[in-house]
């Protein structure tokens, strides 16, 4: 069944693109690239969603699938043109150094997992990540955006209208005694009342490994990120107070309070700088993406019969 299925796969993928090439503006888009990634991204629904390739579910994720990867092909292809205009490069040397930073902070094991796991040889990865990075580097380049200047007015005035986004949610700096049952909380907690030292029980009595070493330090934390009965009592303690038993989700908790930062906004004069740099980086996005609009609305794009069509304003291929 799974060879059947494979092979219609491959029928349905030569039936569209029929051998023909793509281009863009011109510049070629090989069938054998196209035919390629749609396989690719074939197989892993067949390995973890076999029941999406069965009747017209398959033909219609085949068509998505092979409009989704047209549109992907042609981008980067425009993107490649645009850059050699602007005289925009990302070397093979800016790749690998992005590359390892990648496999540095996910780990090595799970890095290479992960591109096993989509299909991707190394070289692959690389190539999709350039192909990024080439994006990124004309975003930042001065002929697409290099004019974007903010005034003093539209700063001040864009922190006026969005001061939510630059205002600071009630944190609270918290430690905590983890323990499986009620009565050893309840045991710990008298004790804390005695006198003894909050870390010290921590240390030697808490089941969370991750925080005991540290006297069941936590960390800032703020509200939505925590179990919600933990966060109830947390949150009602002042800066010193220990709270009583707290039943959680994952066992009952003993928690302090360090310190508390109240909720407030401040001034504009005090974040004049992250406003500034804000509304920048927006004003930067919506002129890339107005240039971007420009150049998928003046392409030239030929695309093999029955696969669909260009879509100027959209910048992707459609269903004819």
């Amino acid at each position: 069944m799974v060879v059947a299925l494979a092979l219609a796969w491959a029928l349905a993928i030569v039936s569209c693109s029929g051998g023909a090439t793509f281009t863009a503006n011109g510049r070629g888009i090989s069938s054998e690239d196209f035919d390629r990634e749609v396989e690719r991204r074939i197989s892993i629904i067949r390995k973890s969603k076999p029941e999406e390739l069965e009747g017209e579910k398959r033909r219609r994720l085949t068509a998505e699938t092979e409009r989704q990867v047209a549109t992907e092909l042609i981008r980067d292809e425009l993107m490649k043109e645009q850059a050699e205009k602007l005289g925009v490069e990302v070397t093979d040397a800016d790749v690998d150094r992005r590359t390892e930073a990648e496999r540095a902070g996910n780990g090595s094991d799970e890095f290479d997992e992960e591109i096993k796991a989509q299909g991707l040889s190394l070289e692959d990865y690389k190539k999709r990540l350039k192909a990024k990075l080439l994006v990124d580097a004309l975003g930042e380049r001065e002929k697409v955006c290099g004019d974007v200047t903010v005034t003093a007015d539209e700063a001040e005035s864009f922190y006026l209208t969005n001061k939510d986004l630059f205002s600071h949610t009630t944190m609270i700096h918290t430690a905590h005694i983890l323990l499986d049952s009620e009565g050893q909380a309840k045991i710990v907690a008298e004790r804390i009342k005695g006198g003894e030292e909050f870390g010290n029980l921590a240390m030697s009595l808490s089941d969370d490994d991750a925080t005991s070493r540290n006297g069941g330090n936590l960390g800032w934390i703020e509200k939505g990120t925590m179990d919600p009965a933990f966060e109830k009592v947390a949150f009602s303690l002042e800066s010193g107070q220990v709270s009583g038993v707290v039943e959680a989700s994952d066992g009952y908790h003993i928690i302090k309070v360090l310190e508390r930062r109240e909720a407030y906004t401040p001034p504009y004069a005090e974040v004049r700088g992250e406003v500034t740099s804000t509304l920048e980086s927006r004003k930067k996005e919506e002129k890339f993406t107005d240039w971007l609009r420009t150049v998928y609305a003046n392409a030239r794009i030929d695309i093999p019969p029955g696969l669909g069509k260009w879509d100027p304003i959209l910048g992707m291929v459609v269903a004819s």
